[in-house]
C-alpha cells in the first residue's frame, strides 16, 4: 500500500496536512514518514481515551529514553538484573558490585532497574558516571537508589514492556543475578528473545556469590528436563554461561567482541558485521563446522553490502548466511567460533 493509499480514509482537512507533512519530509527517512502517517490514522480513529492516553505515554517514554541513551551509541553496555531486596552485606550484594567495578574497568557501562538491593550494587560497583538507571512507577513506589537519583542517565517509565526493550535494545550483554519474579521475569524473556532471533545474539551471564548455588536448579534441572522432553533444543544451553567467578564474567564478554561488532537481518539473510576481516582458511574452516545449521547456501564474507546499511557501519565487513531459523541458539557460537580463529590467525602470522 502506497503513503497515498494509507491516508486516503483520513478526514479532509487532516488528509490535506498530512500530506503537506510528508512532502516536508520526502527526502527524509520513510520511518518518518511511516510515523506520521500511523499517528494521524490513531488520532483520526475511534480509539477509546484510555488507550490513546497509553500510546502517547508510550511514545514519550520511548522518546525520553532514546535521548537518554543517544550520547552513549559507542559504548558497550551491560544489563544486570538482581533483587531489589539484597541487603548491603550479603555476599550476593557483595558479588555484584564487584562485578560491576570490574565490568566498568574493562570498559563497558552498566545498566539497571535503578531501585535498591543488586540493583543499586551494580550502579555502586560501576559508579554513577558509568551507569543508567531504568526505573519502574510501582504502586508500591520504587526509590531511585542513592546512587542514581538525580543522574542524567535515571528516568521512570511507567509501563514494563517500555522498560524491557530499553534493557535489551541498549545492552550487549546480560549479567542474571539472584532475584525473584521480576528477574526471573528479565531471565525468561532474554532466553526467548535470543532463542527466537528477535534479539542480536548477545552473551547472558548467571552470576553467583561463591558457595551459593541459586542458578543450580535451573542450570542442572530444569534445563535438563525441558531439554528431554523436547521443550527447547539440547543446544539451547548454549545461551547462557553460569560462574561465580567474576574475572570469567568479563572475560566471557570480553570476548564476544574480540572481532565481532553486530547483527542484523536484511531479508532473509542474517549478516554478522565484523571489525576486522576474515582470511580465506578461517571462512573456509568456519564453513566446514557451520554447514549444518544452514538452510542454503554458505557463510560469505561481503563488504558494503547492503547498501541500506547504516554509513557508520558501512566500512566494516561482515559474514552473510541463510541461518535455519530453527537454530537461532548457534549465532553465539558462530560468534564465539569466528573470534577464536582470527584471534589465532593473528598468533600464526606474528609468529609467522
Amino acid at each position: 500500500m502506497t503513503e497515498l493509499e494509507c491516508i486516503d480514509d483520513l478526514p479532509e482537512p487532516l488528509r490535506t496536512h498530512v500530506h503537506k507533512l510528508l512532502s516536508d519530509y520526502q527526502h527524509d527517512s520513510p520511518y518518518k514518514r511511516a510515523l506520521v502517517i500511523e499517528t494521524m490514522r490513531l488520532i483520526s480513529s475511534d480509539i477509546g481515551n484510555a488507550d490513546i492516553k497509553m500510546l502517547a505515554r508510550t511514545l514519550t517514554e520511548l522518546r525520553k529514553g532514546l535521548n537518554v541513551f543517544k550520547p552513549y551509541q559507542s559504548w558497550r553496555k551491560v544489563s544486570i538484573f538482581g533483587s531489589a531486596r539484597t541487603q548491603p552485606t550479603h555476599p550476593r550484594y557483595i558479588q555484584t558490585r564487584e562485578c560491576a567495578r570490574a565490568l566498568k574497568e574493562a570498559g563497558f557501562m552498566i545498566i539497571t532497574g535503578g531501585g535498591g538491593g543488586l540493583m543499586q550494587a551494580a550502579n555502586e560497583g560501576a559508579s554513577e558516571q558509568n551507569s543508567f538507571a531504568i526505573n519502574i512507577n510501582l504502586p508500591m513506589e520504587q526509590q531511585a537508589n542513592p546512587v542514581m537519583d538525580g543522574s542524567p542517565r535515571h528516568f521512570y517509565c511507567q509501563y514494563f514492556f517500555t522498560r524491557k526493550l530499553f534493557f535489551l535494545k541498549e545492552s550487549d550483554a546480560v549479567v542474571l543475578t539472584p532475584g525473584g519474579f521480576g528477574t526471573l521475569d528479565e531471565a525468561f524473556e532474554t532466553l526467548t528473545l535470543l532463542q527466537t532471533g528477535r534479539n542480536p545474539p548477545i552473551p547472558v551471564v548467571l552470576l553467583e556469590a561463591p558457595g551459593d548455588d541459586y542458578w543450580g536448579p535451573l542450570t542442572r534441572s530444569w534445563m535438563r528436563r525441558l531439554a528431554h522432553d523436547q521443550l527447547i533444543d539440547a543446544d539451547d544451553h548454549h545461551l547462557l554461561y553460569h560462574t561465580d567467578n567474576i574475572h570469567s564474567v568479563v572475560e566471557y564478554i570480553s570476548d564476544y567482541y574480540t572481532n565481532y561488532h553486530s547483527f542484523r537481518y536484511v531479508g532473509q539473510c542474517i549478516l554478522l558485521r565484523m571489525l576486522n576481516p576474515l582470511s580465506d582458511d578461517v571462512m573456509q574452516q568456519l564453513n566446514a563446522e557451520f554447514s549444518d545449521v544452514l538452510s542454503q547456501g554458505g557463510i560469505e564474507q561481503v563488504f558494503g553490502w547492503p547498501r541500506s546499511d547504516d554509513a557508520c557501519y558501512s566500512h566494516l565487513p561482515r559474514l552473510r548466511m541463510h541461518l535455519d531459523r530453527r537454530r537461532m541458539n548457534a549465532l553465539p557460537q558462530i560468534i564465539r567460533r569466528m573470534n577464536a580463529l582470527y584471534r589465532d590467525h593473528l598468533a600464526d602470522d606474528e609468529q609467522g
